[in-house]
């Protein structure tokens, strides 16, 4: 039987018992009278029960004391006591939030189940328990086909989010577009998450050509809470979390740091070692003397902590609905001089003016403070034979000794001051007017101002003061704004039962506004005041200001017939201001369908199927991630000296214009099957795509003698084509106790299909390097390391001489001589795909009365990450620390890592390139909702307290602070990803 397996996998759901002597026979129906097949019929307190037919019909056995419960999705669930009833006429009230749940889908919204295209809702109660501002965290593991990758994990950092893969090569060019309460916002962590009310994505081009040259990457639908007629409600959600450091790796103490360093000098001939004095400076030996090191992880890292605070009012009547919120949100940093705390305002108003007309009404205002520790900071690869502190415990400047010039970071952290202040407010405005019952227009307006100051101060003992300058102080100032108008008409007229009709047609118009100015200044007369203090040499002076326009005008038909078929077609077109004169508009068309199988007469034959349905979408995107006025010509500021004044002055850009410029577009093909099965028990979506980009906006480097080094192209294609599924479980589901088991599947392939078309002597299309560093090669994913293949370390008796590196040297290196000559050069590169084979989550969810259990894990298996740590030469020569490793020695031959010397290794980025496959147990969440009973006397309507765990555990080879970051960004030491302990509590009155 083709349902065995499945059947033998949910066995542990299905129950059996034999009942009392009374016979009940009965049928359920809805509201219109229709029966109402596999309800679930259960005795309270038993395990005993039925499954109504498909005639709506059940028969079970009973005593007149017990009472029977009636459960069925979509339906509000009935309790009824027997007493002498023996035939039963039972009529279940639809539940309009589950059976009629309503999804946004962009310009308005759609019952789940007459989606046509790719969207998928993420559980926002799941999604908020982790305790960051970081929305983007937030979706990890929450829906198929959604990566998010850790960006920055400092307080107020982000993430990067990427859904189905990599479709551009442009710098930025592959986050997704993101619609908060109907309008574009540019940063989602703009939203305290206890504002949201729903998070949808769209994901395949039926779904997101309605959002035309932005919505190659995807689109995020934000929905945040509205007012609620009825009585007034005040809730409130709080936490503390405490922080600490994980990592899966250690750094040399001291001793250990003295002997990679004797080993790295010792003699490869003679096998001796030197004597320390002529491996160590006279502090060194000093150091090593006294046996005083210097743990510097220990010093700089420290436990933290955040808290957050959420109060809101809802409330209203028949024509006034009221929202709003306060939040504050307050995290320190586990480096000092780190942390982030922000405050915001929402009000949200829905005011019904007339039978036809009503206004909604949203003001959003934030505050937030960002601080940052010191640029530069690395205290992964310090020295351990150091000193920190003096003989009274204050700081010392030059922590290898007088003679060196290398600078205590703690030194540094205490001399400086780095914050970022932001100002943001917005407001968007919807008037709606129902102009027949049928028809109506909406006039959308948004308005958003962000304005963000930067002061960065490093006073006169700070290591940059070692010039005399005496302090340097920076200030920026970034003025960002927005205005959104949008025309939307939508037309439902009624063609009957059988069919269902939805127009929608938009026009917009979207302008963005960047101004950017900055100033560097020097000779300050003291550091009290830092960078607010006066100063008598002005170092810089810059500015930058830049528009982005778009006007779109967009069509959306939307047809079903007999609640069994569905036809979606969406057509948008949009000129943009960032393309060159005869290439501004674009033109994106969408189409999808869809079967409802199941509500087909032969499914009735069919009982293990609750739903079925099968849907297809064709269409294309576009993408406009570029540069406002990319494509024409600029001039780069270049002061000069004459008759000893400073004149102003320009030069052409190292760009090249180009005036042909035009826009990426993405056509996607994706079909998916949706189902339910085994009376409701087990459901879930099966989805395959296929993407293709054509004229990538491509960085491309170009010839010196042409006067300029790049210029932006549009060029080749690239393919990304995968598969996704998303299943959950209801194991067990009663009134006191349930089980719920959800699994989550994505793999995405990346693939260039062609570039340039120019051919090399092989008659092979020539490859590109970007300005980003990527090697793009016909048949290789975008994202890829490009180097020869390592291949472990030499060994004793190795045939070293035919090898491709005759002077290696047991303990070095190995990699492969992909053509055989004898040499080892950039003819034996190969390509390495640093993207996962594949990526997913598995989430638990286990209620028992008022308490609740949540667990998730998330899995991402096949990635490949170069550790900058281990390919740094000097770690290798014992010059620095870094991770600690079993190295080879001639005692101790290690295969995995190579032997220390003092010159420099030969391919050690080869030999750094790692698996960064990981699995983390990610949140773990204990609740109990304390019973109503509890509150009665002081008001209180619902309470709950919860315990999570983020991060707890992380399994992985990849050694660094987390398997998506490496140990340093650049010469500084990346900001350690943290696990976090969380005390929560929510009520409500």
């Amino acid at each position: 039987m083709k349902h065995g397996i499945l059947i033998l996998l949910i066995l542990t759901i299905s129950f059996k018992s034999f009942g009392q002597s009374t016979t009940i026979n009965g049928v359920v129906t809805d509201q219109a009278g229709q029966t109402l097949p596999g309800v679930n019929v259960m005795i309270v307190g038993s395990l005993e029960g039925a499954v109504t037919d498909f005639n709506g019909e059940f028969k079970l056995t009973a005593s007149p004391n017990d009472v029977l419960r009636f459960s069925f999705i979509g339906y509000k669930p009935i309790q009824i006591t027997v007493g002498s009833k023996t035939n039963m006429t039972i009529q279940m009230e639809e539940d309009v939030e589950t059976l009629g749940e309503v999804v946004v889908v962009g310009y308005g919204s759609q019952k789940k189940s007459d989606v046509a295209g790719s969207v998928v809702s993420v559980e926002v109660e799941e999604a908020t328990a982790i305790p960051t501002t970081n929305v983007s965290e937030m979706l990890r593991g929450r829906a198929a086909g959604v990566q998010v990758n850790l960006g920055d994990a400092r307080p107020g950092g982000n993430s990067n989010i990427v859904i189905r893969g990599n479709v551009s090569v442009a710098p930025g060019g592959n986050a997704p577009f993101v619609v908060v309460d109907g309008v574009p916002f540019d940063d989602l962590n703009d939203i305290p998450p206890d504002d949201i009310a729903s998070i949808e994505i769209l994901k395949d081009a039926a779904s997101t050509a309605i959002y035309g040259s932005r919505a190659s990457n995807g689109v995020i639908l934000v929905t945040t809470k509205k007012g609620k007629s009825g009585k007034a409600t005040i809730n409130y959600h709080g936490y503390t979390s405490t922080q600490s450091v994980i990592r899966n790796f250690d750094q040399y103490d001291g001793q250990e740091f003295i002997e990679l360093r004797r080993e790295a000098n010792r003699n490869r001939f003679t096998g001796l070692y030197l004597n320390d004095e002529n491996i160590f400076s006279p502090f060194e030996l000093q150091t090593i003397e006294n046996q005083e090191f210097v743990d510097w992880e220990d010093l700089v890292l420290q436990d933290a902590t955040i808290q957050s605070h959420s109060l809101s009012f809802s409330g209203g009547g028949e024509n006034t609905k009221v929202f709003s919120s306060l939040n504050y949100f307050d995290q320190n940093g586990i480096i000092p001089n780190s942390g982030f705390e922000r405050g915001a305002f929402k009000l949200n108003i829905d005011q019904k003016l007339n039978d036809k007309l009503s206004l909604n009404a949203i003001l959003n205002y934030q505050l937030s403070n960002q601080d940052r520790e010191t640029g530069g900071l690395n205290f992964t690869t310090r020295s351990p034979l150091a000193r920190a502190f003096d003989e009274d415990n204050e700081l010392v400047k030059l922590y290898l000794g007088p003679s060196d010039i290398r600078v205590n970071p703690l030194w540094d952290q205490r001399e400086s001051v780095d914050e970022t202040k932001t100002n943001l407010a917005d407001i968007t405005l919807n008037l709606s007017y129902d102009i027949l019952p049928n028809l109506s227009y909406s006039l959308n307006t948004f308005v958003r101002n962000r304005n963000t100051n930067r002061g960065l101060y490093r006073s006169s003992l700070h290591s940059a003061g070692d010039e005399g300058i005496d302090g340097f102080g920076l200030l920026s100032n970034t003025l960002f704004r927005q205005v959104l108008i949008e025309n939307i008409v939508n037309y439902k007229p009624q063609l009957g039962d059988a069919h269902s009709l939805d127009f929608t047609g938009v026009n917009a118009f979207d302008q963005q506004n960047n101004e950017y100015t900055q100033i560097d200044k020097s000779g300050f007369t003291n550091d009290a005041l830092a960078y607010n203090g006066n100063a008598t040499v002005l170092l810089n002076n810059f500015r930058n200001v830049s528009q982005r326009r778009l006007l779109s005008y967009m069509g959306r038909v939307r047809y079903g017939f007999r609640d069994r078929y569905l036809v979606e077609a969406t057509a948008r077109a949009d000129g943009a201001s960032v393309f060159a004169e005869n290439n501004k508009w674009g033109f994106f068309p969408a189409a999808s369908v869809a079967w409802k199988m199941h509500n087909e007469t032969f499914m009735e034959a069919v009982p293990v199927v609750n739903e079925l349905k099968l849907r297809a979408s064709y269409g294309a995107t576009g993408n406009q991630g570029i540069n406002s006025l990319e494509s024409l010509g600029r001039a780069d500021d270049l002061p000069y000296i004459f008759g000893g004044q400073t004149v102003a002055g320009a030069t052409a850009s190292s760009r090249l214009p180009n005036p042909n410029l035009r826009w990426e577009t993405t056509t996607t093909l994706n079909t998916a099957v949706d189902f339910t099965l085994f009376n409701n028990i087990l459901n879930g979506t099966v989805e395959y795509y296929k993407a293709n980009t054509t004229d990538l906006l491509l960085d491309r480097a170009i010839s010196g003698t042409t006067g300029f080094q790049v210029s932006r192209f549009n060029v080749g294609e690239l393919q990304n084509q995968g598969i996704e599924a998303a299943v959950t479980s209801y194991i067990l589901e009663r009134d006191d106790i349930g089980w719920t088991l959800g699994v989550i599947f994505s793999r995405n392939v990346n693939e260039v299909i062609s570039l340039t078309g120019e051919l090399d002597e092989n008659g092979e299309e020539i490859d590109i390097n970007d300005t980003s560093g990527r090697r793009l090669s016909v048949g290789e994913s975008i994202n890829n390391i490009w180097l020869p293949k390592y291949d472990g370390i030499f060994q004793e008796g190795d045939d070293i001489a035919a090898s491709g590196n005759p002077l290696a040297q047991p303990g070095d290196v190995r990699v492969i001589d992909q053509d055989g000559n004898g040499q080892i050069d950039s003819r034996d590169n190969v390509f390495i795909n640093t993207d996962p084979d594949w990526f997913g989550s598995v989430n638990s969810t286990f209620r028992l009365k008022g308490f609740e259990l949540f667990a998730d894990l998330y899995i991402v298996q096949g990635a490949t990450r170069l550790n900058t740590v281990l390919a740094d030469g000097e770690l290798w020569k014992g010059s620095i620390n870094g991770i600690r490793t079993d190295y080879y020695t001639p005692e101790f031959p290690s295969t995995e890592f190579p032997r220390p010397k003092p010159d420099t290794h030969l391919h050690l980025f080869p030999f750094a390139v790692r698996d960064a496959s990981y699995i983390r147990l990610r949140t773990v969440t204990l609740s109990y909702a304390i019973p109503n009973e509890a509150f009665e006397r002081i008001g209180l309507k619902r309470g709950k307290v919860y315990l999570t765990g983020t991060n707890l555990l992380t399994f992985t080879d990849f050694k660094s602070y987390s398997p998506e970051q490496n140990p340093l960004n650049g010469s500084e030491t990346a900001f350690p990803e943290t696990r976090n302990i969380t005390v929560g509590l929510k009520f409500g009155f």
